[in-house]
């Protein structure tokens, strides 16, 4: 799999990595360090977190609806 860089042009925080605590620029895939390799959201995973969303916004709407 190819690694996803971030735009150089932003500026994001460091992220902690999980492997040895240390701050890793947030537009390196890998830590310096340690070699941990920082997972990439696949498009799954992107969609099921829109959709989780949109069920979670459909289920607040009709309670609140119920309790009205």
């Amino acid at each position: 799999m190819k690694p996803v860089r971030i735009d150089a042009d932003k500026t994001f925080p460091p992220r902690e990595c999980p492997g040895c605590a240390m701050e890793v620029p947030a537009n390196n895939n890998r830590c310096p360090i340690c070699g941990y390799d920082f997972p990439n959201p696949s498009p799954r995973q992107k969609h099921m977190k829109f959709w989780g969303a949109v069920i979670m916004l459909v289920l607040f709407i009709f309670v609140m609806l119920r309790l009205f």
